[in-house]
C-alpha cells in the first residue's frame, strides 16, 4: 500500500513540474519577442518617426500573420537584406498593407539592432 501511494505522489510531482517548466519556457519566449524601450531607442536612431505603437503593431503581425505559416524564426540569422526582400515578398500574399508591412520591418530591424545584431 505505502509503494502504491508513493508510486501515485511521484507521478502527480512529475506532472506537476513537467506542466510548471512548459508554462515557464512559453512566457520567457515570448518576452523575447516583445518589443520594449531598447528596442524603441535603437530603431528611433535610423527612423527618428518610429514608435512604441509602431513596434507592437510590427510585433503583433510577426507572432499573427507570420508565425502562422512559417513558426518563429531567429529574426538574428539572416541579414538586413534578405528580410527586406522577405517582407517585400511576402506582404501581397500575406495580404498585409503598406503600413503593416512598414511597422513589420521596423519591428525585425528594432530588434535586430537591439541585440547588436550586424546588417549583413
Amino acid at each position: 500500500m505505502k509503494l502504491h501511494i508513493l508510486t501515485i505522489l511521484s507521478v502527480l510531482a512529475l506532472v506537476i513540474y513537467s506542466c510548471k517548466s512548459k508554462s515557464g519556457a512559453t512566457s520567457s519566449s515570448a518576452d523575447t519577442l516583445t518589443p520594449g524601450d531598447a528596442q524603441l531607442k535603437a530603431i528611433q536612431g535610423k527612423f527618428a518617426d518610429a514608435t512604441a505603437q509602431t513596434l507592437k503593431d510590427g510585433y503583433d503581425i510577426y507572432v499573427g500573420v507570420c508565425t502562422n505559416c512559417h513558426g518563429k524564426k531567429n529574426m538574428y540569422k539572416k541579414s538586413e537584406a534578405d528580410w527586406q526582400n522577405d517582407i517585400n515578398r511576402m506582404a501581397p500574399k500575406a495580404k498585409i498593407t503598406d503600413a503593416q508591412k512598414d511597422a513589420l520591418w521596423k519591428y525585425v530591424l528594432a530588434m535586430r539592432l537591439a541585440k547588436g545584431t550586424p546588417a549583413n
